[in-house]
Parts: structure tokens; sequence; C-alpha cells
């Protein structure tokens, strides 16, 4: 019961003509000014299949944003094979703003998803999953169903798909 209640607390927003500022974002550097986005990038040289990225915001049930919580990613490569390298945590910055890089997870059994494990103190541990719009056996209107929008070439000429995923967490 307690899932399906941080479920449906979860605050989904759609990706828009964010693609640039996004890129632009990416080339900064986070040290030393935590009102940057704290970036996790799971991507290795050599991977295969859509690179993606990631952003969003924590806030508490009133929309006040959330420092240093704590988000782990975990995620099958784009073959749908669960690799140690695709999963990763990292924390929020002062805004509550967090950004992941990764590459599109395949899955032939069921939705592309990622794992997103969320814990900070005073508020409820959340254990969901987030999924692709686009994916064929998604129902788009499900609220942990992502929009990804193709931005701007990555550092290597490829093209690099973009989504937000914001949440809302709940207190204990």
């Amino acid at each position: 019961f307690s899932t399906q209640v941080n479920r449906s607390l979860i605050i989904l927003t759609l990706a828009a003509a964010m693609s640039s500022f996004a890129v632009a974002q990416d080339k900064e550097t986070n040290e030393g000014n935590p009102q940057k986005q704290q970036m996790l990038e799971l991507w290795k040289p050599g991977d295969s299949g859509q690179r993606m990225r990631i952003r969003g915001r924590v806030t508490d049930a009133n929309g006040q944003p959330l420092p240093n919580v704590r988000i782990r990613f975990r995620h099958a490569d784009s073959e749908g094979i669960n690799r140690s390298y695709h999963q990763g945590e990292l924390e929020t910055n002062e805004r509550g703003i967090y950004q992941f890089g990764s590459v599109i997870p395949g899955n032939s059994h069921r939705l592309s998803h990622v794992h997103v494990y969320i814990s900070h103190p005073g508020f409820q541990y959340l254990d969901t999953e987030f999924y692709f719009k686009d994916d064929p056996k998604a129902n788009a209107d499900d609220p942990n169903a992502i929009f990804l929008e193709e931005g701007n070439s990555d550092d290597n000429g490829g093209k690099m798909m973009y989504g937000r995923w914001d949440v809302a967490l709940t207190p204990q």
C-alpha cells in the first residue's frame, strides 16, 4: 500500500524545448557551485544504444525543493541485459535538481524502464521505476511514463534524447 501511495504522489512533467538548455548545462562543472545540477553519467564509450539524459527536481509535498536527496538509478543496457555499470547514485543540489545520463534500456519481455530508489531523512523511502512514453508496450497516460525528446548532438556527434522526471516526496 505504501508503494502505491508513494507512486501516486510522484509528479511528472514533460520535457518541452529543454534540449538546448540541457546541453549547455551538461558542459558546466558542478565544482564549487551548489546551484548547478548534480550529474551522474552511466554511459560509457562503446555502449550500444541511444543515449539519454534525464533531469528533474525533488521537492516536498508542498513543492519546496529538497537538497541532498540521495537518488540511486539502475537499469539494463540497450539489449535488456543488466550490467553493473548501468547503476549509480547521486545527491540533488541545493535547489533539489539532479541530472542522470545513460542509454535507453532495452527489454524484450516488458516495458523498458529505469529503477529509481530515493531516500532523504524525514521522508518515506521511495522505490519506483519510470518508463518511456514512446515504448510500444507503454501506457502513455501512466504517471510514471516520461516523454523523451530528441535534442542537440552529444559530444561525439550523435543525437541525445532528453526527458524530465520530477518527484514529490511524502513526509514520514
